[in-house]
């Protein structure tokens, strides 16, 4: 099955051109990864996805955990999260993968058919997991690409699709995990949705205790819960998205290092300069003259070296 998954992505980005870089496909969120040599880290944001490696190897960095994982294995994302993240590759043995993002409404439905037919699920755990790809996983990715060859059944056999890949995801070892997306309540819920708030008004002033008091729980089993989704604690979850807005802003909109860290929050320009270095290994200057991929503002498609989806 390893061989045939791999066969079946760099047939199609061989297809279409591509030997070192990604292809977004016409299947809804699938997007296909090549490359034969190791690439620099990327700060990048994570969006509920399924991110396979067919070959080679990964490594990313989410707080102060690094989660590695490689042939025929994939990290199943349930919670928007800060990465830096990189793939693993030589001539000899090319980094293969996809990325494939998750449908929550899909999920519900899947979800809520099999809590009725009493199907146990599992406790909801990091909203990062790596797990080997089965078997089914892998035919039903095979049968996505083949859409991808034959664009015109889309519409009607990717929901079909979905739904089964929903299903061997939720049925399996993070199948809690998986199930978060679809649950409107509890704990995990509350954190998700206090990410969401935080995502949108990144650049205001935060408070744990009363973050904690919206989401209707202790200051102490909110930070608890969140780290546990995210890998970090909401200040430093607030600060890599500030960090990596002002980057977008300095790269893409060409915004001088004091007025992109007023923009995203920060009242000293000093204190921006000194997390932004520590953050991106160099100083804001010098990162606006360097020739680097454009990202994207916070929930965008971009799978760059900014906020943008899981690259995978």
């Amino acid at each position: 099955m390893a061989t045939e998954l791999t066969s079946a992505i760099a047939e199609i980005l061989d297809a279409e051109g591509v030997s070192n870089g990604a292809y977004d496909t016409p299947v809804p969120g699938l997007r296909l990864l090549r490359t034969h040599a190791s690439v620099a880290p990327r700060h990048m944001h994570y969006r509920p996805s399924l991110c396979l490696v067919a070959q080679g190897r990964k490594e990313v960095l989410v707080g102060d955990t690094t989660i590695t994982y490689g042939d025929m294995q994939s990290m199943i994302v349930t919670v928007e999260v800060p990465v830096l993240s990189q793939m693993k590759a030589s001539a000899e043995e090319p980094y293969v993968g996809a990325v494939l993002e998750l449908n929550p409404q899909i999920i519900l439905e899947v979800a809520t058919q099999l809590e009725a037919g009493g199907a146990p699920r599992g406790k909801p755990g990091s909203g990062l997991v790596v797990q080997n790809i089965d078997a089914h996983v892998a035919a039903s990715i095979l049968r996505l690409l083949d859409l991808v060859r034959h664009p015109q059944g889309v519409e009607i056999l990717y929901p079909v699709v979905m739904r089964e890949i929903s299903y061997w995801l939720l049925t399996g070892p993070a199948g809690g995990n998986v199930a978060r997306l679809a649950i409107p309540e509890g704990q995990p819920a509350r954190i998700t949705k206090a990410i969401q708030q935080m995502r949108e008004s990144f650049d205001a002033p935060i408070s744990v205790p009363d973050m904690a008091r919206t989401a209707g729980m202790s200051a102490s089993s909110f930070h608890q819960h969140f780290k546990m989704l995210t890998c970090m604690s909401p200040l430093q979850y607030q600060k890599h998205l500030r960090l990596l807005e002002a980057r977008r802003l300095m790269m893409t909109d060409g915004e001088k290092a004091g007025n992109a860290a007023l923009s995203v929050g920060y009242e000293s320009v000093s204190q921006f300069s000194r997390e932004f270095a520590r953050m991106f290994g160099d100083s804001p200057r010098r990162q606006t003259r360097a020739s680097e991929p454009r990202s994207a503002r916070p929930g965008s498609e971009d799978h760059g070296a900014g906020i943008g989806a899981a690259m995978g």
